[in-house]
């Protein structure tokens, strides 16, 4: 039996190698995508819903190499461009590569040294005393391009959506010139990962890209392939949690790999296990709610922000509207609601709740400014909270301040000191409330 760390098995904050799960249908389009000369690909998905993983495991299987450029707000386009320059030191510098198999020309390295010798001698100091690299004419996207195509590396742009919208139409022309030049490099490949709805971006941006482009959705996972990462873990480490359990944790996940990840982990800790037992171990209910507990304790600061964030009074309204749809979203069951029901169900307490009203307000809900605390499922077109926890929280907190109206001079919805005495309560009491 192969003896393995709790760390490596359970990865909450990092791709999944052990307990990595092949998920058929998104796998076939993907390895399709990756095989296809000259396909650009997006990955887009909800965060935690294992985009990386997924990527990352099959790059291994289908790629020598990989590059990969972490995007920020703020970022340029050429930003990214030495970011990938960078990071090509390895196949056109390191003497490991030199003797391994993925030849370079000597021309081309030589022209490597050349440019990354000006980058070194073009610091410029502005007003700012912030020092800046200036993108040399020779490093080009196309000269990138040659660069990556000879290393037959491939490159992905996490995070891409964070990149300003003055940016993205130069990624989309990157990506068209990229699919022009797989003539020669025919591994020459851009994979972007971003968050949901992204893809469509690159199209508003390049319609020429239309049909070039693979736009691969990775949707949450379902139950049974979150008992399926239980399972490999429990392989692996010797150790199990019986399908009650299994089932539980699944259940709260609510299709988020990352959820499943941070509880098992935790249920680990609770039971002092870090590695393969030499003998079956058998985790039980009270590891599970020791683990929600602990995971909620160093959740608390981002759940007051994104709470704080979404009640917050910018303006006077008539109706409370962040309170009204979050507390008829509460209503439903971790899968969420389709718009039309969370309508039905708020006007059953303010008869004539306006549709627009209830539209424009699940919108903010999914954008950071409003504490990112609901996601929209396009495929199933329903709303859903983006954390169980979230759903949890507001149950707990709407039955305790026993809201029955959307009007503001009835109800005073959020007293920030109460509020914050209120979470810590709840960090506190969150198993068994979850369990009821």
């Amino acid at each position: 039996m192969n003896n393995y760390l709790v760390k490596d098995v359970f990865t909450p904050t990092k791709p999944a190698r052990i307990t990595f799960i092949d998920r058929e249908l998104i796998n076939d389009r993907l390895v399709n995508a990756l095989q296809m000369p000259g396909k650009q690909i997006i990955v887009y998905g909800h965060s935690g819903s294992a985009k990386t993983t997924l990527l990352l495991n099959k790059l291994n299987q289908l790629y020598e190499a990989h590059i990969t450029s972490h995007c920020m707000k703020g970022m340029t386009f050429n930003q990214i461009i030495l970011n990938a320059f960078d990071q090509l030191a390895t196949y056109y510098i390191s003497e490991r590569t030199i003797a391994s198999q993925t030849a370079v020309s000597t021309d081309l390295a030589a022209t490597y040294l050349a440019i990354s010798s000006k980058l070194k001698s073009s610091e410029t100091t502005e007003h700012t005393s912030k020092e800046q690299r200036i993108l040399p004419p020779q490093l080009t996207p196309q000269f990138l391009g040659r660069l990556l195509g000879a290393a037959n590396c491939c490159w992905i742009i996490e995070d891409f959506h964070k990149v300003d919208n003055s940016e993205k139409p130069q990624l989309a022309q990157l990506m068209k010139v990229f699919m022009d030049m797989s003539d020669e490099y025919d591994a020459l490949k851009i994979v972007a990962l971003g968050a949901v709805d992204t893809a469509r971006q690159v199209i508003e941006y390049d319609p020429e890209m239309r049909n070039r482009v693979a736009e691969i959705h990775v949707d949450l996972m379902s139950e049974k392939e979150i008992e399926n990462i239980v399972s490999k873990g429990e392989e692996a480490l010797n150790i199990s949690f019986g399908e009650d359990l299994k089932s539980l944790i699944a259940r709260y996940s609510n299709g988020l790999a990352s959820m499943c990840h941070h509880i098992c982990f935790y249920m680990c800790q609770a039971a002092e296990i870090n590695e393969t037992s030499d003998k079956k171990l058998e985790l039980n209910k009270t590891h599970f709610e020791t683990a929600l507990n602990h995971y909620v304790a160093d959740a608390s600061d981002s759940i007051r922000s994104a709470f704080d964030k979404a009640l917050k009074e910018r303006r006077k309204t008539k109706h409370n509207h962040v309170s009204l749809a979050l507390e008829a979203l509460c209503s439903f069951g971790e899968r969420g609601s389709a718009r039309t029901s969370l309508l039905t169900k708020i006007r059953k307490k303010v008869s004539n709740y306006p549709e627009n009203s209830l539209k424009g307000t699940l919108q903010k809900l999914t954008t950071d400014e409003y504490g990112a605390i609901t996601r929209f499922d396009q495929t199933s077109g329903l709303y859903s909270f983006s954390d169980p926890i979230y759903r949890a929280f507001a149950l707990a907190h709407f039955h305790k301040n026993g809201h029955s109206s959307g009007n503001k001079n009835q109800s005073n919805i959020y007293d920030k000191a109460a509020f914050s005495e209120f979470l810590e309560k709840f960090a506190r009491e969150f198993a068994r409330r979850i369990q009821e």
